[in-house]
């Protein structure tokens, strides 16, 4: 398999050997493509009526049957030298061409027609597909060349001129158009569109029809044009029927409209160079200042919203509508001076926080019923209703509340549960209500129908941390135990009764167990008093310093220590007997 020459990679570009390199790669690519013409053709090969004069050639070389053909061998030949030598001399003038051309030797046509470097003319068709470049005295002039960009899309094929370009009258076209002439003195631009896209400059005049525009002004007819230097002045007054402002509109002095003014796409009013009022977006405006309403005030469909009633008082106001004072995205509402009634009499609700409602006032939560009202039936009967629960601390904590009936006091029992291995505290709630029901004392009055208030609770006892006073008597439901004062009532006839030095019994006295003084001890050098049942003996027994029988006292069985009599005599209606009888009189 042939390989391509290493050498031909390393060629100097723009050197004599590329050029002569191309040159020759030119032309033995377009000799390769000249052939023989076809030797089987009529031309050369005949066919023989009867068959004779038959010519057996190789078959390599000739692969056709000739069995009934007669080759014109001596004109094969002659066309195949023919081809040949034109062959020859083609590649001689290909190879004599490019080496004269590259090597700039030989005079005007002096070697095959080739052009010297030296300076010669050509007559033939001038072809430079690799770049050309051409000028005058060893100066560069004109360029022609493409750029090297990698991709070949992107590369730009440039005409470089470094002078000036002389051109005809009508030298110069355009895709095809004739598109810059000059005749008379006049240069003319033909194009259905002219695009200038940067400054024009003209020392002359400009015609527009009947409109000139020159240094000295702009005339259309002999008319001329106001402008800039001759109209926006501030000594030249300005008159004109419509005016359509596509900059900005700008007034040093007063302005007077006498119609109405339209500013549908913003305006901004203020005073010395300063912005008070704007309107910037659709919908929207914006006030950066004060306003300051001295009659009037502001309206909204026709009613006010805002109204100087008089120089006191100002009203806010929605009519027919809803008034609201801040919206989801408020942050707060602060008041700065206290708010009154209607009539300014009495401060409802003050800057610190004080509020005093004279009508009424209710009260609830969550959107739900009402849990607090004020109420006034009479100046006496006025007063506030709390429709269900009065908490105290937190909503756990003890409350009142009420069935309509009863005022039941709800609160929480909390106890340390210790019938676990660890100890948990434990909260239960229970209740006491308090309230009027129909008497069942055996004391009610018995010509109208008695009222009781009634005690009941949930748990087991009450306790008082201080003494329990009633006014005239404590008593038991259904029963006619009571005490009054100085008085303990067991029925209408027992009971006990303080008096001065003690306390009166009224009905028997049974004692269960003993009775005695504060302090006792036993024996005869013992002291105090006492009636009490011997534990050994299951005897009842009695001690005391002295007793007095004033009439008969019977004793079955008496042990004496020592007898006396006073004023009278001992007598024993039986016997007597003792252990030592010290006298007998």
């Amino acid at each position: 398999m042939a390989q391509l020459n290493e050498g031909i990679a390393n060629i100097p570009e723009g050197s004599a050997l590329e050029d002569m390199y191309n040159r020759l790669v030119a032309g033995l690519e377009e000799a390769s493509k000249e052939t023989l013409p076809d030797l089987t053709g009529p031309d050369y090969v005949h066919v023989s009526e009867d068959g004779s004069g038959l010519l057996q050639l190789d078959k390599a070389v000739f692969p056709i049957t000739f069995e009934t053909s007669i080759v014109d061998e001596a004109k094969i030949n002659a066309t195949i030298k023919e081809h040949e030598d034109i062959t020859r001399k083609n590649a001689a003038y290909l190879f004599a061409n490019a080496t004269v051309t590259s090597l700039g030797v030989g005079d005007s046509g002096g070697i095959s027609g080739a052009v010297s470097l030296n300076g010669d003319s050509m007559l033939g068709k001038l072809n430079t597909l690799y770049g050309f470049s051409s000028g005058a005295n060893g100066i560069k002039i004109l360029d022609v060349y493409q750029t090297t960009e990698e991709d070949p899309a992107a590369r730009k094929s440039i005409v470089s001129i470094d002078g000036e370009l002389h051109l005809n009258a009508h030298g110069l076209y355009i895709n095809g158009y004739n598109v810059i002439s000059y005749d008379n003195d006049i240069l003319s631009l033909d194009a259905s569109n002219i695009a200038l896209n940067g400054d024009v400059t003209c020392s002359g005049v400009i015609r527009l029809g009947d409109l000139t525009i020159s240094k000295d002004g702009i005339n259309y007819n002999g008319l001329e044009f106001y402008h800039s230097g001759n109209a926006n002045r501030k000594e030249v007054d300005w008159t004109m029927r419509n005016s359509h402002v596509y900059g900005t509109f700008t007034v040093e002095n007063s302005s007077t409209f006498k119609s109405t003014v339209s500013a549908l796409n913003g305006v901004t009013l203020g005073y010395n160079n300063t912005g008070v009022f704007a309107i910037t977006k659709a919908k929207l405006a914006q006030l950066t200042g004060d306003l300051n309403i001295i009659t009037g005030g502001v309206q909204f469909d026709g009613n006010y919203i805002i109204h100087v009633k008089n120089d006191n008082v100002i009203s806010f106001s929605a009519a027919n509508k809803i008034l609201n004072l801040g919206d989801d995205g408020t942050q707060k509402i602060t008041l700065q001076s206290g708010l009154y009634d209607d009539d300014g009499e009495y401060e409802l609700i003050s800057k610190f926080g004080s509020a005093y409602f004279p009508e009424s006032f209710k009260a609830g939560h969550g959107l739900g019923n009402t849990l607090m009202t004020t109420y006034k039936v009479s100046t006496e009967n006025s007063g506030v209703v709390f429709h269900r629960y009065l908490k105290f601390v937190d909503t756990g904590g003890p409350g009142f509340y009420s069935d309509g009936e009863l005022v039941i006091f709800e609160g929480p029992f909390r106890y340390n549960d210790t019938s676990e291995a660890s100890t948990v505290q434990l909260t239960e709630r229970y209740n006491t209500s308090f309230g009027y029901k129909v008497s069942t004392s055996l004391y009610a009055p018995a010509n109208r129908v008695s009222a009781s208030l009634m005690f009941a609770t949930d748990a087991d006892f009450y306790v008082f941390d201080k003494p329990l006073e009633g006014k005239t008597s404590l008593g038991i439901s259904g029963s006619k135990t009571r005490i009054l004062e100085n008085t303990l009532f067991f029925n209408d006839n027992i009971y006990w009764l303080a008096i001065s030095d003690g306390v009166k019994h009224y009905g028997h006295a049974y004692f269960v167990d003993d009775i005695g003084s504060v302090t006792f001890s036993a024996g005869f050098a013992g002291s105090g008093w006492k009636i009490y049942k011997n534990g050994l003996t299951g005897n009842i027994c009695a001690t005391f310093d002295e007793v007095t029988v004033r009439k008969k006292m019977r004793i079955y069985e008496l042990e004496v220590q020592k007898n006396s009599a006073t004023n009278g005599s001992m007598w024993v209606s039986d016997s007597c007997s003792g252990d030592i009888v010290e006298e007998i009189l």
